[in-house]
């Protein structure tokens, strides 16, 4: 079967190409087209916008999950050793105290600052600084406890 190309102008001055094999036409609907490289250039950049965003986005959560659970457990480990100091019953002597512990299978570094009480001497202040790293400056966690002189 010969095929048979036609072309016409329509009125809006573009012009149309028509495909026949043997009389009947072939179908050129504007669905079979496909897309331009254009359309396609555009789409990909959109996914590629968007895909960034996502994944910075999901990498700060999981950047605060982790900061969030490190803070928590500083403040466990606070926490437990101004307990430990109640427990005792022990009056701790004003000065500063460094030392570390180990929590959840890590290794926590804890300041321990005991200042007395100007009005109140039967009460001492103890401040509990929790440091990931021994020289960091900036703690964890601060927790402050006033702790009373035990009796007896």
């Amino acid at each position: 079967m010969p095929e048979t190309v036609k072309t016409r102008i329509l009125p809006n001055g573009w012009r149309t190409v028509s495909v026949e094999a043997g009389g009947a036409p072939l179908p050129t609907s504007a669905r079979a087209r496909g897309f331009t490289l254009l359309e396609v250039m555009v789409a990909l950049a959109v996914l590629a916008i968007s895909l960034g965003a996502l994944s910075k986005g999901v990498s700060n959560y999981l950047g605060n999950a982790s900061y969030l659970q490190d803070r928590t457990l500083a403040t466990w480990v606070a926490e437990n050793r101004v307990t430990e100091l109640q427990i005792l019953q022990t009056w701790p002597k004003v000065d500063t105290t460094r030392d570390s512990v180990q929590m959840a299978g890590r290794e926590w570094y804890w300041v321990q600052t005991v200042t007395a009480v100007e009005e109140r001497p039967e009460i001492r202040q103890v401040q509990m600084q929790v440091l990931q790293h021994p020289d960091d400056k900036r703690p964890l966690a601060t927790l402050i406890a006033l702790i009373g002189r035990p009796q007896g």
